[in-house]
């Protein structure tokens, strides 16, 4: 049997926590804005980015939000990894909830299972 590893950072740890919940139709998923509102984005950001950016990173010196400054531009390399670490939040919340802990590290499972086990 083939097992899958994810190592769970602490980049996933802060996104997590900053990801917005809901309930609708009594299903638990995600960024969902009030009743009769268009669906939100994940961190209430107008882009993703910036507000992942603004998550891992911090606010930049000398940002004033009142004024209308362009945030920087973002390398492709920024791009790919912040996609990667997104598309990663289900995993690590899994891995976060079968073990109860919000330890970082290498878990490994039988792809099949969801018992993730540190192993490193």
């Amino acid at each position: 049997m083939s097992a899958i590893t994810f190592e769970l950072k602490k980049e996933h740890l802060l996104l997590l926590k900053n990801l917005r919940w809901s309930v609708n139709k009594n299903n638990i998923i995600c960024n969902v804005a009030d009743e009769g509102d268009d669906v939100a984005p994940p961190f209430g950001e107008v882009n993703l980015y910036e507000a992942i950016d603004l998550i891992l990173n911090g606010k930049p010196e000398g940002l004033d939000p009142l004024t209308h400054e362009e945030f920087p531009e973002y390398s492709a390399e920024q791009k790919t990894e912040w996609d990667k670490l997104y598309s990663q939040l289900p995993m690590a919340l899994d891995v976060i909830l079968y073990n109860g802990t919000f330890e970082t590290g290498v878990y490994k499972t039988k792809w099949h299972l969801r018992d993730w086990k540190k192993i490193n």
